[in-house]
């Protein structure tokens, strides 16, 4: 188990506002790199394809990190790891504003991926220690805080840009936002180390495994929508292209609405019931977005998609403190790099069922998926 010594009680909110803060920030870093994303495209001469190989930058940074998580804040401890992360997030961010050469983007977008990797670990051993701690379920609360955090950054640097803020000026202000959150947060992230017992297992047993491949499903779910709902509803709905990215809007909506309302509703029934019918739901919305011809219907399900999806990674993370087979925080590390590889699938499978088939059966697979999930949850037994 990890050792890891909290501040005295009486600052024990510090803890929870300063992670809080950390998921926050998370999602803001992650979101202010979409609207630069044409900006990059026209400074950097470069086909599609290469443009697209250019994007897994940012992927393969995430998934090489997230495995060296465990390993840095067994080493340096939770507070160091994350600010150094932040650090690293910041200049990143810094080098897409600048940098003109193909090769060098390609590195800055892996720093890019690999250290919203570490912050994602990072700050979900945080959370599951805080929540612990205070004997009630928090999860759901930190993770619609990262879900915020997309939205505002979003907003914020396409607001920036629309009313004729540079393209330099604007994501300089969202990265003096992220550097002042990071030093807000610091006196109250965890400074100990974690370090798990001499003689305990350091390989995932089945069940966090089948929490792995539960957040894998959830997470290509996500990417899928993010990805492909906009064709789809022009291609199959006849909504017109500009407003292609209303279901991933109204996705990202109930997204984060579900998770301010998870923590009261995990104590009203429960992780396994949730983690069930957030499986449902999700399952049901996708599904209706299919079988119906109506866009209208058609947002509703990918709303309700959202609203199934919004709490089960955080209740699967969550349940990881309930294991005994490997120190939590290695647990978490092994669980959400399995669960992130779906974020890397998604598109790619995605695309080759719709090239196969169609894009309507590929997100029937999806759908499958997520009712797979309701059932998977039969095998937990924490509260």
């Amino acid at each position: 188990m990890p050792v890891i010594r909290l501040y005295p009680r009486s600052s024990f909110l510090l803890h929870i506002l300063a992670t809080r803060c950390g998921f926050f920030l998370t999602g803001l870093g992650l979101a202010v790199w979409a609207p630069l994303v044409p900006y990059v495209h026209a400074r950097i001469p470069m086909s599609e394809a290469t443009f697209g190989l250019l994007l897994l930058s940012i992927g393969l940074g995430s998934l090489c990190c997230m495995p060296l998580s465990a390993l840095f804040t067994g080493k340096f401890g939770i507070r160091r790891t994350a600010l150094s992360a932040i650090l690293l997030l910041a200049s990143a961010l810094f080098g897409i504003i600048f940098v003109e050469q193909l090769w060098l983007m390609a590195v800055t977008l892996f720093v890019f991926g690999g250290s919203l990797g570490v912050l994602d670990i990072v700050f979900n051993i945080q959370g599951m220690i805080i929540e612990a701690r205070s004997g009630r379920s928090m999860m759901a609360g930190f993770h619609g805080m990262y879900s915020l955090g997309t939205i505002c950054g979003a907003m914020l640097v396409t607001l920036l840009l629309m009313a004729g803020t540079s393209p330099v000026l604007s994501p300089l202000l969202a990265v003096t936002c992220i550097l002042l959150l990071g030093l807000w947060s610091w006196p109250g992230l965890l400074s100990r180390k974690t370090r798990s017992d001499v003689n305990g297992r350091h390989w995932p047993n089945p069940m966090i495994i089948l929490v792995g491949l539960m957040c894998f499903i959830v997470y290509l779910a996500e990417g899928a929508i993010l990805d492909w709902s906009a064709l789809f509803l022009v291609d199959y709905r006849g909504l017109q292209p500009s407003s292609g990215g209303l279901g991933y809007t109204a996705f990202a909506l109930m997204i984060t609405l579900g998770r301010f309302l998870g923590d009261g509703l995990v104590a009203r029934l429960g992780r396994v019931r949730m983690i069930f019918l957030g499986g449902l739901i999700a399952a049901g919305g996708l599904s209706l977005s299919l079988m119906t011809s109506h866009w209208l219907f058609a947002l509703l399900g990918y709303g309700l998609c959202g609203l199934g999806c919004a709490n089960i990674s955080p209740l699967l993370i969550s349940s990881l403190n309930h294991q005994t087979h490997m120190p939590p925080h290695l647990a978490v590390t092994a669980a959400t790099t399995i669960g992130f590889a779906g974020v890397l699938a998604g598109p790619a499978l995605m695309g080759m069922i719709a090239q196969h088939s169609s894009l309507a059966h590929a997100f029937g697979m999806v759908a499958l998926g997520l009712l797979l999930v309701a059932i998977a949850s039969s095998g937990f037994r924490t509260p």
